[in-house]
Parts: structure tokens; C-alpha cells; sequence
């Protein structure tokens, strides 16, 4: 409102100066421009004054992919350099609109964007390599996992929890130039998402607090994502109550509000095969005439034609981009018109004054002077008017090194003499860079003796500030603020006083059944040290690596002297079932059933009875383990089992017999686990092995008493299975049995050593190689002996068809991934094996030993697990036809 006082002022003034008669009356009058005294920074010891200027609002829609139009409407906007003040964003309009308001350009999110694995955004799988080796080996992989709630089923409320695309959302967040410290208003552009609350069902605007959980909140789709819960209040797409929220910009104050509407037109019957697709042409159908209202509320309105993108086609990036793009350049000079013809009203009535004869700027050297005056729009000559006058002032303003500035006119309206008077900023002769703990040089840069030795211009210093805290934000310190700019008069030194963003405190909130301690051991960030992102980062992935929680997220509350780092956790249901099936031709059928507690007493520990049946097999176990002991990265498991195993006996590869195998006893492991990569392990084993057939040609009916020592190392770092696409799986052990332990039955000792490479060769082509070898003394038992064969380990033989106390084989694959836009991942491949057995581990080793055998394979990565085929021939003896389906276990 003061500009308003301003503008009545100064017409009752110039209307008793300007009496209506035909003499000319001499005057003279002090025009001032309205200004904001507010700044980013807290300012000590200064004075500040910016133009009060237009509030220029960009309203995104919803519209799933048909939103990523919103990054060519930005870039086109950026081109023209039109201004802009305030962000709403609805669902992915606030996903954009958010990264943008935090200080990303539009080519930035561009590259951001395309980055983005739209395909497996619903999979909330930890990545494998985040997870210990104890994780990675467990649980078996299931066909079905069913969580009971207080001895109920309990229904999950989405398909996915949403923490892939919080963590997406969150890292990108912390890497950007302007941090909200939970106030949206301090990101380079205020910001508003506008999200559902599915309790009230009222529309919520979202000012305050994290950004990453309020653009999440924003865009949970319902029955895709699950709810953030958020202040009591549990969020969903805010394109549920408005798609368009144009009256938000308004109720913010937005002078020029500029929408973008990429909503969805309604599905055809064939494009509704899916819940969330039927729910999702509901909301549609209720939304449609709340947008057609938003659309009448904006001032310029850009409707790119999406009418032929689907909601899931993130894949047509660049045409949706591109067609936002040419949507905005054609509405660009409909929105410079706007913008001039709102500014002439925010300024009020353009008056005229007369001719003006002089113009002159004083308060200021006259070389810099008679610089500045050259940019003037008033020009000697020619008619003044007062927006003439408003244009230079705003122009002495923006230049940066002024104080205050206002203009004296004066004379007659055929004669007006005009002078800007000016003062300027204090001058600076020295500049000092306060922090807590990093050395400040490492943060001075040339550039800031610019600002020394003549008078401070704002422009350059708020620009070398922001720089300043952009590397502090480059280097991980996403809290870093600027304290205050204080201006010592006396010495004429000007002060910047950096905060790292150090951390007081660090909460845990939400686990009512887990314990604090097992959520602090997987913390990097540290209370007294300063926040860095990568360390929060890790944290949050170390925390959800620990499969005990369905989300997990980062708030901060800054207050003037410290920081509060806030976890808050949402813990799954602990007790589950778990179902699991394969069949294959060699091996039949076999199903298992897992009743697991996953977090008992809250502190990690597992327990769990598994029990298997199939055609050639039976299992049952107990089980319990633990991730970690305590704070180390010791890890044990304790198992009780029994087994029973059929398998065939073959002699010059023909089947003679087949031979039962019970396996009745316990084992126990303890290891360190190497980070994330692997463990070295102790491991003692009391197994009491019966092994008999029905035919008298088997030779090896034997009962054995086997208690063993065992020291065993793994390095897994397989990006995925089952079919990885990088990494390594290398593993070695060493067991020696032991008859004077516990009544053994069998002294021996035995060595086995398998390397396993994985190597992308092309966006479609993977190589695999393996090489295995082993070795034991002559009192290794049959149970023990090594096996060779089968569809996984060498295709030509049948599964454990050569066995013996020696062992060699190598194999190398060549494997290729489909491009075809399936739902399934599907690959071709094809190996080489070569590979011997030795029942003696004095037999000397001949080329002949040595088979090969080569196979080709057909798979498909389903929702049920692997199917393959496999065509596999054993040179110059036999083929083989294989054929799996399900997990392995």
C-alpha cells in the first residue's frame, strides 16, 4: 500500500501546483520510487533498497508425463527473460516447479529428467550393492510375502512406499543452489506445492517445511505411491481437488499470473486395463470443472496439445519438451504485452509534466555520472512523464551501489530542469569471511576484491555471496547460511559471517518398535559436526537398507543458532509369510513356506522356520541371525536343519542309480562384514549325513559324522540378480573336519576358490566370466565332493553328474537385453564351458579330463522369477534341453 500513498501524495500535490489556467506556474517537487527494504541477507549497518516490482506468478499443472512440457515452457521463458516471482505446482508441476524455485535451471532439469529411471520408479528395492553381504544372501527369494498386523494380513495402501522418489527428489534437493531452511519463501523463487489431504479431503498449500516430503506429498499419486504423512494429515496428488491452483498465485499476491495446463483428457476404454488407471479417469471426471474455472482465472494461459501423450509416456521427453517449448514462444509476446501493460497500472496514471531542459545527477563522482546518465530514458528535449522518471530511478536502483536515490524536478512545463539525487553506498576497503571451521581463504576468490576500495554495490556482493554459499553447497554443506553482512563505519570493513550448518541435535521419530541405537549406528551425520549431504544421503539409504522400514526421511529445523536433524521412520509389519515355487524338468517341482519375525525385540535380530517339499526334495529349518552385533559389523546366524535330497547317480554319462541324501544338524557363523562389498567368516559345523540308494551299483552308501571348521570370504558387489549387469562375486573357503570334536567321524580338509566377473559391453550387451577350482585330500567324504553340471554351473551335464575331490572350470557368457518396450525384462544368451573333475586328488591332471560342453538360452526376468530355456550340448556326447521357472532356492 505505500506505493499507493506515494502516487496520492504526489497527485494532490501536483494538482496545487498545476492550477487549471492558461499562465504557467514554476514548482518543485521531490519524486520518490517505492521501494522494498528487505534483502536475502540479514544486513548490519546498512541500508538497502530494491524497486518494488511486479509479482509474476507461473502456475504448473498436474498431468503425470504430459507435465514434462512444464521444462520447455520454463526454457523458453529463461530464453526471453521474463521475470519470474512465485511457483505453484501442482503433482509433477510441483516436482518441476520446486527443483526450478530451488535454484535449477530449466537445462539443468532437462538433464535431471532424462536421467530419471521412469520404469522402475514404483520399485522401492534397495539397490543390492547398499546392502551388507548377511542381507544379500537373505531372505530366499519368494514368489509371494505377506505381512500380518496384529495377527492379520495386512494390505499395503500403494504399490510403492514412495522412498525411490523421495530419495530422487531428496538428493537432487540438497545439491541445488538455494536451500528453503523449511521456509519455501528463501528458495531463489517462492514456491508453493499444492497436495490432498485424503482425511479431510480439503486441498492443502504447502509453504513450509521439507521440500523433498512436500513436492513428494504433492505427487502421490493414490495406489501408485502411498501417502505422505505430513502434520497429521495424509498427502496425496494435490491434481485430486486442483489441477490448475491459478486463485493459489492470486491469494500470494501475484500481480501477472501465467498458467501452463497439461491435464489429461479423459481414457478411452482400452487405456484403462489397470485399478490405478480406472481411479485415475475418476479423478479426471471430477476435476474437470475445477480446471476449466482455473483456466479463466489466469491472466496468460498455455495449453501445449498433449492430447496424444499418455500419462506414463516419460519416455517421449524431447517431444514433450519441445512441444512446451513452442507452446510458450508463441504466447511470448502476449505475456511481454502483460507484463507492460500491469506495470503501467501498478505505477498508476502516466502524467505528463512537460518539456524537459536539463537532467543532472548528483551525490556521486561526475565521470560515473555522466556514465550513468548515457542509460537514462529521460532525454533533454523531449516530453517528461512521470514513468520516465519511475524507469530511471528503477535503473539508478538496479545498478547496485546506491543507498538512496529520488528526483527533484522543478520549473515550468515549458522548461523542467530534472535531477537525480543520489547516495551512494559506503566504501569498503576491506572484506573479511567469518566461519566456524572452514579456513576461510578457501572460500576467497579474486573476484571479491572487485567490491574493495569504492562503494559496496549490492549487485556484485549479493552475487559473490550466493557464489560463496554455492560452493559451500558444491562441498556438501547443504545448511550453510549466511548469518548477517555487517558494515563497520570506523574501519570501513565489511563482514560475512558464515554458519556450516553445524548439528545440534539428531531425533528418531516413529519407531515404536525398533530401538534408537539400530537406527544411530547407520548415521554418518554426527551431533556437534556439520551437516554434509553425502552424509545424509548415506544415511538414509543406510537406514532403508536395514529392510525394517517402508520410508524413511530427513526434516531440519534451523532456529538462529543451530540445527535439529529429525529421522523419521515408518516401520513395516514384522511378521510375515513368505511362499516360494520352482519347477524345472531336471529338478520337477518344489514350493517353501518361510513364517519369518524380522525385528525381534526391536533390535535386528531375525528368526524364522522355513519348511520345503518337492519331488526330489525336503527341507526344514530354524533360523536366526543378525545383520549386525550391536554397533560392530559383526554379523552371526545360528541354524538348526534337517534335509533330504534325491539326486542321480551316472556312470559315462548315462543314469544308473539314484541316491538319497539326509543332512540332519546345526551350523553356526560368526563374520565382519567389509562395509557393503562382502565378509570373512568362522563357521563350525555338526552334520550327521546318512547317503543310501536302492541299487547295489551305487558305491558310496556311507553314514558320516561331520564336525567342521570353516574360514570363508565373499566379495559380492553384483549390482542385481538374477541377471546382473556389473560387479564381481568372488568367494574362498577352507574346512578342515575334525573326528576328535564331538564324536566326528571324518578328518579332512578341503579348499575352493570361484571368481565371477560381470562386464557391460554395450547398453545391450553383457559379458560373464567364471572360473572355479578346488581341492581336497584323500579322506574327504563323498558328501563333500565337489559336483559339476547342471543348467547354471555347466550346461551339457545334468545337475551334479561329475563330482569329485578336485575341481576345474571355467565359463564365459555373452548375454543380451531386449529394447523392446516389454513389461518383462527378456534376454538372449549363449555360453562356452570347459571343465574336469578329479575323485583323487593324486590323479594326474590330463587335457583329456577336461570336458566342454556350449548352450544357448532364452530368458525372461518375470514377476514370478526367471523362466529359461536352454538348449545345452555336451561336445561330441550329448544335448540336453533345459527349462526353469521360479526362483531358485
Amino acid at each position: 500500500m505505500i506505493h499507493y500513498l506515494y502516487r496520492l501524495a504526489f497527485c494532490s500535490l501536483f494538482i496545487i501546483c498545476h492550477p487549471l489556467q492558461s499562465q504557467e506556474t514554476y514548482f518543485e517537487e521531490n519524486i520518490f520510487l517505492p521501494t522494498d527494504t528487505s534483502s536475502a541477507y540479514r544486513l548490519n549497518n546498512l541500508t538497502y533498497h530494491s524497486p518494488r516490482s511486479l509479482k509474476i506468478a507461473l502456475v504448473l499443472s498436474g498431468g503425470g508425463a504430459r507435465g514434462l512440457v512444464h521444462l520447455g515452457v520454463l526454457q523458453a521463458l529463461e530464453e526471453h527473460q521474463i521475470p519470474l516471482n512465485l511457483i505453484v505446482g501442482s503433482s509433477i508441476g510441483s516436482v518441476i516447479g520446486g527443483f526450478y524455485a530451488a535454484g535449477y535451471r530449466a537445462e539443468d532439469l532437462i538433464q535431471i529428467f532424462r536421467e530419471i529411471d521412469w520404469q522402475n520408479l514404483f520399485s522401492d528395492q534397495t539397490q543390492r550393492t547398499h546392502l551388507f553381504w548377511s542381507q544379500k544372501t537373505s531372505p530366499r527369494k519368494h514368489l509371494l510375502e505377506l505381512r500380518f498386523d496384529k495377527g492379520f494380513p495386512y494390505i499395503p495402501p500403494a504399490l510403492s512406499p514412495g522412498q525411490k522418489i523421495f530419495d530422487i527428489i531428496y538428493a537432487r534437493l540438497l545439491n541445488a543452489n538455494f536451500q528453503s531452511a523449511n521456509d519455501f519463501d528463501n528458495l531463489r523463487i517462492p514456491f508453493r506445492a499444492v497436495a490432498t489431504d485424503l482425511l479431510s479431503g480439503k486441498r492443502v498449500v504447502l509453504d513450509h517445511g521439507d521440500l523433498a516430503e512436500a513436492i513428494s506429498g504433492s505427487m502421490a499419486v493414490p495406489l501408485l505411491f502411498a501417502p505422505v504423512e505430513w502434520d497429521g494429515m495424509w498427502l496425496a496428488d494435490g491434481g485430486i481437488r486442483d489441477n490448475l491452483p491459478v486463485d493459489v498465485a492470486i491469494e500470494n499476491g501475484a500481480n501477472l499470473t501465467i498458467a501452463v495446463d497439461a491435464t489429461a483428457p479423459l481414457r478411452t476404454g482400452e487405456q484403462m486395463k489397470s485399478p490405478w488407471q480406472i481411479a485415475d479417469q475418476v479423478t479426471t471426471i471430477m476435476i474437470q470443472e475445477p480446471t476449466q474455472q482455473s483456466r479463466s482465472l489466469a491472466d496468460i494461459l498455455i495449453s501445449p496439445a498433449v492430447d496424444n501423450y499418455g500419462s506414463n509416456d516419460f519416455a517421449e521427453i524431447d517431444s514433450l519438451i519441445l512441444l512446451g517449448y513452442h507452446s510458450t514462444i508463441q504466447m511470448i509476446d502476449s505475456i511481454q504485452q502483460a507484463i507492460k501493460m500491469i506495470q503501467e497500472n501498478f505505477w498508476g496514471e502516466n502524467y505528463r509534466f512537460g518539456k524537459i531542459s536539463s537532467i543532472a545527477i548528483s551525490g556521486m563522482d561526475s565521470v560515473l555520472a555522466d556514465s550513468l546518465k548515457k542509460s537514462l530514458v529521460v532525454k533533454e528535449g523531449q516530453d517528461l512523464r512521470l514513468y520516465d522518471i519511475y524507469e530511471d530511478l528503477t535503473y539508478l536502483y538496479r545498478a547496485g551501489f546506491l543507498e538512496n536515490t529520488y528526483a527533484f524536478l522543478k520549473g515550468t512545463a515549458s522548461s523542467l530542469s530534472l535531477q537525480y539525487v543520489v547516495r551512494e553506498n559506503p566504501l569498503i576497503h576491506r572484506l573479511i569471511i567469518k566461519t566456524n571451521h572452514i579456513n576461510p581463504d578457501s572460500l576467497f576468490y579474486e573476484g571479491y576484491l572487485s567490491n574493495l576500495n569504492r562503494p559496496l554495490n549490492y549487485n556484485q556482493l549479493f552475487m559473490q555471496v550466493d557464489a560463496l554459499l554455492n560452493t559451500l553447497f558444491a562441498s556438501g554443506y547443504s545448511l550453510a547460511r549466511v548469518v548477517d553482512i555487517s558494515y563497520q563505519p570506523g574501519l570501513r570493513t565489511l563482514q560475512v559471517r558464515i554458519d556450516e550448518g553445524y548439528i545440534e541435535k539428531i531425533e528418531i521419530t516413529g519407531n515404536l518398535i525398533t530401538k534408537d541405537g539400530i537406527i544411530l549406528r547407520e548415521l554418518l551425520l554426527k551431533e556437534g559436526r556439520p551437516f554434509r549431504s553425502w552424509e545424509a544421503i548415506e544415511s538414509l539409504q543406510n537406514i532403508y537398507s536395514t529392510g525394517l522400514f517402508d520410508r524413511v526421511t530427513l526434516n531440519v529445523v534451523r532456529n538462529d543458532s543451530a540445527n535439529s536433524i529429525i529421522f523419521r521412520v515408518k516401520e513395516k509389519k514384522y511378521l510375515l509369510l513368505r511362499v516360494g515355487l520352482n519347477a524345472s524338468l531336471e529338478r520337477k517341482a518344489k514350493a517353501f513356506m518361510e513364517l519369518a519375525e524380522d525385528n525381534l525385540f526391536g533390535r535386528e535380530i531375525k528368526a524364522s522356520l522355513f519348511g520345503l517339499i518337492g519331488d526330489l526334495e525336503k527341507a526344514a529349518e530354524f533360523k536366526l541371525y543378525s545383520v549386525r552385533l550391536l554397533k560392530t559389523y559383526l554379523t552371526y546366524r545360528f541354524s538348526l536343519y534337517y534335509q533330504e535330497r534325491w539326486d542321480r547317480y551316472y556312470q559315462q554319462y548315462s543314469k544308473t542309480d539314484d541316491y538319497l541324501t539326509i543332512r540332519r544338524g546345526l551350523n553356526f557363523v560368526l563374520g565382519q562384514q567389509i562395509a557393503r562389498l562382502g565378509s570373512i567368516s568362522a563357521e563350525f559345523r555338526w552334520d550327521n549325513i546318512s547317503i543310501f540308494s536302492e541299487n547295489f551299483i551305487f558305491p558310496y552308501d556311507d553314514n558320516y559324522k561331520i564336525r567342521s571348521f570353516t574360514i570363508r570370504s565373499v566379495v559380492d558387489k553384483r549390482d542385481k540378480l538374477p541377471f546382473p549387469n556389473k560387479g564381481i562375486y568372488n568367494r574362498w573357503f577352507w574346512e578342515t573336519g575334525n573326528k576328535k570334536i564331538l564324536g566326528g567321524s571324518s578328518s579332512f580338509t578341503r579348499f575352493y576358490i570361484g571368481l565371477e566377473s560381470f562386464y557391460p559391453l554395450h547398453n545391450s550387451l553383457n559379458y560373464r566370466t567364471r572360473a572355479t577350482a578346488g581341492s581336497g585330500d584323500l579322506t574327504v567324504p563323498f558328501s563333500e565332493f565337489f559336483t559339476l553340471g547342471g543348467i547354471a554351473d555347466f550346461p551339457g551335464l545334468y545337475e551334479r553328474e561329475k563330482f569329485g575331490r578336485q575341481i576345474a572350470s571355467w565359463q564365459n557368457e555373452l548375454r543380451y537385453a531386449f529394447s523392446w518396450d516389454l513389461p518383462v525384462d527378456m534376454y538372449l544368451g549363449a555360453n562356452f564351458n570347459l571343465g574336469a573333475t578329479w575323485e583323487s586328488s593324486e590323479d594326474l591332471i590330463k587335457k583329456s579330463d577336461f570336458l566342454t560342453s556350449w548352450s544357448v538360452y532364452l530368458a525372461i526376468n518375470s514377476l514370478i522369477g526367471p523362466i529359461q530355456i536352454m538348449y545345452g550340448k555336451l561336445t561330441n556326447i550329448r544335448d540336453i534341453i533345459y527349462f526353469s521357472i521360479g526362483y531358485e532356492f
